[in-house]
């Protein structure tokens, strides 16, 4: 089901329109959270984290740009993933969505170089989402979420071998963009 379709039904009836988007998104953020925490939570903690994630959200559907639905929900899955593996190893520190969108500071790094980092992760993300939907997200579940072709087709509703060609299609585009960015010539 593409993003438009989740948006009509939700705008038909949220309660409707929440259980497709469940559907449909529920095994994405399900593998995003179980991959951070199952060294140390346990399906249940894996669980209540996914239904965080979903209340969350919900809540914010109504903010979130079109177009960008698949990438916001992956971000908000990883940052809370992330969140209840601190929490289940005893850490105290928290990831906020702007954090994870800039960078968090380690210990020795120059405050440049993490501003070049941040820079250059945020153009490429720029260059993969100017790619269109369906390209952008499946270098985004191939790359940023190791997805292999088969569980990105079935993301998709696509066929692995056409998400094969797709891929190393949308990768020639992409590198054709960023070689010609003078940022990534450097």
């Amino acid at each position: 089901m593409t993003e438009q379709e989740i948006r009509q039904a939700v705008s038909r009836s949220q309660k409707q329109g929440f259980r497709v988007l469940f559907q449909e998104f529920y095994p994405f953020v399900y593998r995003i959270v179980w991959e951070q925490i199952r060294a140390v939570g346990t399906k249940e903690d894996a669980e209540e984290c996914v239904s965080d994630i979903f209340a969350e959200l919900f809540e914010k559907f109504s903010r979130i740009e079109e177009g960008n639905l698949q990438s916001w929900i992956g971000m908000l899955a990883r940052r809370r993933a992330v969140n209840a593996f601190r929490r289940l190893t005893g850490q105290t520190q928290s990831i906020s969505i702007e954090e994870e969108l800039t960078g968090e500071l380690a210990s020795g790094e120059q405050l440049e170089d993490t501003f070049i980092e941040a820079q250059a992760h945020d153009r490429l993300i720029a260059h993969i989402q100017a790619l269109g939907s369906p390209d952008a997200q499946m270098i985004l579940l191939k790359y940023f979420y190791d997805y292999n072709s088969v569980q990105i087709a079935e993301q998709l509703h696509m066929n692995p071998v056409t998400v094969r060609v797709r891929l190393s299609r949308a990768l020639k585009k992409l590198r054709k963009r960023l070689t010609a960015d003078a940022f990534f010539m450097e």
